[in-house]
């Protein structure tokens, strides 16, 4: 597939890509390639107070949290405390790119929370070959490219499967192949890419392989 065709729908990201991409400060990497990066409420909810009790946050608002709590904590060792600093002011970014609309929340509709609440249940996610429903931004992203012609941007195994399903002929853009394409489009060079799929592995991003070209 073209690097034309990767990008002939507009893309909706899931958490883990736009985790992986912010926490090595390389997201504008993503706004190069597909101009506002578009997201559910789920995985960035922009409007929600900061104060708010964490488990009804949005997804990368709590992994804002959670770094916030890393670098400050005792309790934490001093490697991951410097981790997790270094990720943090990646973070702290979040409410200026959706102040300057490169980070766009999408609301769901009525029949969208519908699918939406069909692909968070487990038992309804059997006749997918999956064992448990899809997380809050998973579901909220196939929720959105099923009635609205996007292209899903996730690297969930359980998410692909049901996209696989759900959106015939719509192929997922992994990091792996945003990572290939911002290198064909002149946005970072190849060797860039490499380095930033190396420090996304080194983060916890899995994938068997390194990127090569």
């Amino acid at each position: 597939m073209s690097a034309d065709e990767l990008l002939d729908h507009a893309t909706v990201f899931d958490t883990v890509v736009v985790n992986y991409f912010l926490a090595i400060g390389e997201v504008d990497v993503l706004t190069a390639l597909c101009g506002a990066v578009l997201v559910p409420r789920a995985v960035f909810d922009p409007d929600e107070p900061d104060d708010a009790r964490e488990e009804g946050m949005s997804e990368l608002r709590r992994g804002w949290h959670l770094h916030r709590r890393r670098a400050s904590g005792r309790e934490f060792g001093p490697d991951m405390k410097a981790k997790s600093s270094a990720i943090l002011r990646h973070f702290e970014r979040l409410p200026d790119l959706a102040q300057q609309q490169l980070l766009v929340a999408m609301d769901l509709s009525d029949e969208e929370l519908a699918q939406y609440a069909r692909l968070r249940d487990r038992t309804r996610m059997r006749d997918l070959g999956l064992t448990v429903g899809l997380g809050h931004g998973e579901a909220a992203v196939l929720a959105l490219c099923s009635s609205r012609n996007l292209r899903p941007a996730t690297d969930d195994s359980d998410a692909l499967k049901a996209a696989a399903a759900i959106l015939p002929g719509v192929a997922p853009l992994r990091i792996r192949a945003l990572l290939t394409l911002a290198a064909a489009r002149g946005h970072m060079t190849e060797g860039e890419a490499i380095a930033a799929h190396s420090r996304m592995k080194a983060l916890g991003f899995w994938d068997k392989d390194d990127l090569a070209f």
